[in-house]
This record gives structure tokens, sequence and C-alpha cells, in this order.
């Protein structure tokens, strides 16, 4: 499916959008703008060019507005004053402006957006907090920075207690602290980042979690609390330095996925102990993951995948000997009727 790229300028999208407001046959306002990789136009005036006077009848009614890839350096020009620029929107993309730092939203930026749920802000250069500003946005449910300058992240559950959906991979996060009391969170994105503990991440109060992304981090073990998750379907874990998984994992009855690759799980560990990689709990309630399907055997809707790591190989190696000594006995079985 191809869309037509909109060739007006953006002067003109905005002019069209207030005329068609005034229009006498009552046309429905225009609700969704896309200004994605703009960056000619914006380039002398930036988002000043957007925020004419003349252009705010059609701002006031937007929902959705990207301003993805636009070269933008900053966007001060978004701040306090006698009218609220953006009261009804719910989503702002402003990724993929790789200059965008924290000093570049001015510290009234959130009063213009009374309404925002979503803000996607992948691949900027944020940090190494999250702006003061975009955390007092009090009905977001979706956070995407994905791939800035993050190093630390506190008391999310303060500023941010809608969130459904938070997404902070390829940062440089060093802890998790304060996510395991976000009470609606269905979906953690943590991958690729630098943590070595997940400071009681997730919880008993991540109730609705059902997918945790924490790949390609550091991480050596896992906190007891994790198990009380249990409304989890997803985790990833592939990546890190695991070498042994806490109890109580059969708690986590929805689970469909647990991903341990290239973890060190059963390093050191002997033929008879290699069996025991998952808590007998676990076992009990799902079954041993199958050698290469890694369907479990009580329960093939949950799939654990063990690729790369010491046990794994092993346990591979002895299953194919065991198949290619089974296929000699069979066919020396077969020799054997033949002479018979």
């Amino acid at each position: 499916m191809f869309i037509k790229k909109d060739t007006r300028k953006i002067p003109q999208i905005l002019s069209d959008a207030t005329t068609r407001l005034e229009s006498p046959e009552g046309d429905k306002p225009i609700t969704e703008l896309s200004f994605a990789r703009r960056a000619p136009e914006l380039l002398a005036s930036g988002i000043s060019l957007i925020l004419q006077p003349s252009f705010h009848p059609a701002l006031e009614n937007l929902v959705q507005l990207s301003l993805y890839d636009c070269g933008l350096n900053y966007v001060k020009e978004i701040q306090k004053n006698d009218v609220v620029l953006f009261p009804k929107l719910e989503q702002l993309d402003i990724g993929r402006n790789p200059s965008l730092v924290n000093d570049s939203l001015s510290d009234t930026f959130h009063t213009q957006f009374p309404a925002l749920k979503e803000v996607w802000a992948d691949d900027c250069s944020f940090g190494p907090s999250i702006p003061e500003t975009l955390m007092q946005l009090k009905k977001l449910e979706v956070v995407r920075m994905t791939n800035n300058k993050l190093e630390s992240v506190t008391e999310l559950n303060n500023h941010w207690p809608m969130i459904k959906v938070l997404a902070l991979d390829g940062n440089a996060l060093q802890s998790a602290a304060g996510m395991g009391r976000l009470q609606h969170l269905e979906k953690l994105h943590l991958r690729q980042n630098k943590l070595t503990e997940l400071d009681g991440v997730p919880s008993a109060e991540n109730l609705k979690l059902t997918m945790f992304s924490l790949s390609s981090n550091l991480l050596s073990r896992l906190p007891e609390s994790f198990v009380e998750a249990t409304a989890l379907k997803e985790v990833y874990l592939n990546g890190n330095q695991l070498e042994a998984l806490p109890n109580g994992l059969s708690k986590l009855t929805e689970l469909t996925k647990l991903n341990l690759a290239h973890n060190n799980i059963g390093q050191g560990k002997t033929p008879e102990e290699e069996d025991n990689f998952l808590p007998a709990d676990f076992v009990e309630r799902f079954g041993m993951p199958n050698v290469t399907s890694g369907k479990c055997d009580k329960d093939d809707s949950c799939v654990v995948l063990m690729e790369g790591n010491p046990l794994a190989e092993n346990r591979k190696k002895r299953y194919w000997e065991e198949k290619r000594k089974a296929k000699e006995m069979e066919i020396a079985s077969m020799e054997v009727e033949e002479e018979g």
C-alpha cells in the first residue's frame, strides 16, 4: 500500500486546515497532522513556522501530531502563554531529532498539552535524566524514549501513574528503581541498557504487566519479586549473565515465552545437575523444554529458549548423540531381520 505524499508546504497545510474550520459547509476539523521528514522546511525558523498565531485554530483541534525526523534543535517556543496551543492533542511524535536534549524544551512545555497520552521521542539525545517538564505530563499512557542518553529514572510512579507502555531500550540505565510500583504498566522495554540489578522490578504491584524485555543487559540474578508479577506472558532475558533462576516461577501461569538464550545457565554443572537448571516448581507446572523447539512437555503453549547457554549446548549434544545411537540400533536391527 502506497500513501501519496502531501506536496503542500507546512504553512499551506495549516492554512487549509484553518480555512476548513471556517467553511460554511461545516467540514470536520483536521485532527491528525504529520510533518515527518520535513527538515528543509523547518531549518530556518524551526517550530516557530508551525506556531504562527493565524494557525492556532487548526492546532487547537489536533489529536495527533508528528514532527518525526524534522532536524529540530529546540522547541522552546512551545511554552506557557495566554493560549493553550494543543488542548486536545493526545499523541506527539518528536522522534529521530538527535539534536534534541533536555535544554531543548522549555520548563513549561507540558502546560501546552493537558490531554497528552503518548510521547514518542525515540532516537533523540535526552539525558542523563528524563526532562522534568515531560515528567509533569500526568496523563501519559505511552512513553517511548529508546536510543537516548538516559542514565537514571526516578519516582516514575509519582509522575506517570497511568503509564501502560514504557520503552527505554538502548540507553545507559543502571537502575530500574520505582518501576515496580507502576500499577497500570502492561509492557516494559529495557533492552540494551547497563542494568546489573532490577531493584525489585517487577513486583506484585505490576498487576497488569504482560511483557518485560531485559535482553542485552548485565544481569547475573533476578529479584525474588520477579515471580510476583503473575500476569507476565512474555519475558526476554537473553544476552545477560544469569546463572540461575528464582524459585516460584510456577506462579507465572500465563507465561507463553521465556527467552533465556545466551546466558551462563549451567556453567560448571555436571551432566546430572544440568537437568535441574529450571526450578522444580516450574518443571512441575510446565514441564521441561524440548531441546530443539523449546516447547514445555507439560504445557506446549509455553516456550523456553535456552540456546547459547552451557547446559543447553550440552543437552543438545547429548540429544543428538542419543538420536544417532538410536538410528544406528534401528539400522542394525533391520539388517539382522534381513539376514534372518
